[in-house]
């Protein structure tokens, strides 16, 4: 089981300037794939992409072609199920999708586990601390409603949900100014899944760990598309669905529980895939010792088997590489907004940019009109908030945000 990388080797894997852990250069020995004459990384995994643009990534990612491959293989095994008992492959070997996402989070492998959806995880989490009466989680007001719903259903138990006030973007000072003596946990997004706004979660992490309380964070819209070292940011519990920028498909999601986190909670369902002990033997209630203590039944293993693949490519191409593409294109976007008629809705400073931007025509009426326009056009965006959430990855180029822009200014 590979250990995790050290701080400093870290960081040069995942160094860029002004994204993730640290400012250098990315060095010869890491592996860079080809970037096709359009300026796609990857491109080759995505053909169906050159029939439209698609920067709608916030939303769900479209496969890539070695992902499409291993999940028409399953089906086609399940057809012929024999042959899987065969070769003693009836079973996903959850221990090596464990240890790639390890790698990818940089953290041990026995921390890592697989629940169906973000969600989730983090009502799982928060349902299995021990509140008392009077008790509070602190959360901003505008969060997630996968993030906010499971922090309001703690109120029947006597639990105060403090909602931290938002103007635009979630204010990390106010966030901590609102944690006091009664509170047990923080729960929040890394990345603001309306505007892109990322916080940082090292400081969270530090600050929580500091008073005794519980960093729980949903951070979907950022890992596959920003470098993240989780050991080092020291937050309790890390979550991320697999089809957004893990570009897999619904069905499962990543988590990291900490040590703090798995000392300090009982998980609030339990059933034989988090268990020690067997039904065969004597059964009782004797937790798995890692974070497979939060599975609970049987793993829905394409979802499994499609964050496998599409972890793979994500690890051969980098985050670091990953996040600079990105970069330079919502750069390119917001260099070209204001003579499309657009103004952006997102900080993009280095400390708090991320994987996606929101703009806006600054009519609401008119946003709803110019993404239907582009969905006409197979240019797919969202629309979210406060306005249109561009979100592109990988594979797209500098070529689809000029048809993004285009498409705009045909409707403004």
């Amino acid at each position: 089981m590979p250990e995790p990388l050290s701080r400093r080797d870290f960081s040069r894997r995942a160094t860029l300037a002004g994204l993730g852990v640290g400012i250098g250069h990315v060095t010869a020995d890491d592996v860079l794939p080809a970037i096709d004459q359009v300026g796609r990384l990857a491109a080759a995994e995505f053909p169906g992409q050159r029939e439209g643009v698609y920067l709608n990534h916030a939303a769900s990612s479209p496969l890539p072609h070695r992902t499409s491959e291993a999940l028409r293989a399953h089906l086609a095994d399940r057809e012929r199920l024999f042959h899987l008992y065969q070769t003693g492959t009836q079973d996903y070997s959850i221990p090596k999708l464990q240890a790639k996402v390890a790698r990818l989070f940089n953290v041990p492998a026995e921390l890592i586990g697989f629940v169906p959806s973000t969600t989730e995880a983090m009502a799982g989490a928060l349902n299995g601390i021990d509140w008392k009466p009077g008790d509070n989680v602190v959360v901003p007001a505008n969060e997630f409603p996968g993030v906010l719903y499971p922090c309001l259903h703690l109120e029947r138990r006597g639990v105060t949900v403090k909602q931290v006030p938002v103007e635009q973007h979630a204010d990390l000072d106010r966030v901590l100014a609102a944690v006091d003596g009664r509170t047990r946990a923080v729960a929040l997004s890394w990345v603001h899944w309306l505007t892109g706004h990322r916080l940082d979660i090292a400081r969270l992490g530090a600050e929580c760990r500091k008073r005794g309380v519980l960093s729980i964070v949903d951070a979907i819209q950022g890992v596959g598309g920003v470098p993240i070292d989780v050991a080092a940011a020291q937050v309790d519990l890390f979550v991320a669905g697999s089809y957004k920028w893990l570009m897999g498909i619904p069905g499962t999601a990543a988590i990291y529980t900490s040590p703090q986190l798995l000392a300090g909670i009982v998980p609030d369902r339990a059933g034989h895939a988090g268990m020690k002990t067997s039904v065969y033997d004597a059964p009782r209630i004797e937790w798995q010792p890692g974070a497979s203590r939060f599975h609970v039944g049987g793993p829905i293993n394409a979802a499994l088997i499609a964050l496998e693949h599409s972890v793979d490519l994500l690890t051969e191409v980098g985050v670091p590489r990953i996040a600079s593409h990105v970069a330079g294109l919502l750069d390119g976007l917001a260099s070209k907004a204001e003579k499309a008629g657009l103004r952006l809705n997102t900080d993009l400073s280095p400390a708090h940019r991320s994987t996606f931007v929101n703009v806006t025509t600054g009519d609401a009426a008119r946003d709803d009109r110019v993404v239907k326009a582009l969905v006409a056009q197979r240019i797919i965006v969202g629309r979210r908030g406060p306005g249109i959430r561009v979100a592109p990855h990988l594979h797209n180029s500098a070529g689809d945000i000029d048809r993004l822009l285009e498409g705009v200014r045909a409707q403004t």
